[in-house]
């Protein structure tokens, strides 16, 4: 079994070359080049707090094509695991009994989302099942429009991304990171 990964403390982040920039930023968000390059013309940073604030103001600020990169590169709901970050394959939860039913019905209901959308749904799974998250996604294939999803799943991206922060920080205490606000 791989080793947990950890952060740097920011004080080291923020005087990395790119390339190991973007495996730091990676571990809080899915890769995507575009935002870890403006994340890193932006350093330096008080805090992985203050980071994360940056990143969701850089969000905001996207071009909807812009936009549209960075949710795209979040993974699926049921996704292939080999196709899942560490972090992402531990987010998604353990295989359930019923599981190969379960991963049809996300697969159905990405394909719903993806061709109303014309991206990929996000949440912040945050511990519940894949089962138990099929009437939300369902809730917002029937009930939104596409620039409330898209704010919605950027907006649970950066969720995911403080939430990432915070374990990574208390699992590494000697980092000398100090904790995000959450």
């Amino acid at each position: 079994m791989s080793a947990q990964p950890t952060l740097p403390t920011i004080g080291k982040t923020n005087h990395l070359p790119l390339e190991e920039f973007t495996s730091v930023i990676s571990l809080l968000f899915e890769p995507t080049a575009l935002l870890t390059q403006r994340l890193h013309d932006a350093c330096p940073y008080e805090s992985y707090d203050q980071l994360l604030d940056k990143a969701a103001e850089l969000i905001r600020d996207l071009s909807p094509l812009e936009q549209l990169e960075v949710v795209n590169a979040h993974p699926r709901i049921g996704e292939n695991a080999a196709k899942l970050s560490a972090l992402s394959k531990v987010e998604q939860g353990n295989a359930s009994a019923n599981e190969d039913a379960v991963l049809a019905k996300w697969a159905e209901l990405n394909r719903e989302y993806e061709d109303k959308y014309g991206f990929r749904f996000v949440i912040f799974v945050n511990g519940r099942s894949k089962e138990s998250l099929f009437p939300i996604v369902e809730d917002r294939i029937a009930n939104s429009t596409k620039s409330q999803e898209l704010a919605t799943g950027l907006s649970e991206m950066v969720d995911i991304a403080r939430d990432r922060a915070r374990k990574l920080q208390a699992a590494n205490p000697a980092s000398g990171a100090p904790s995000p606000k959450i």
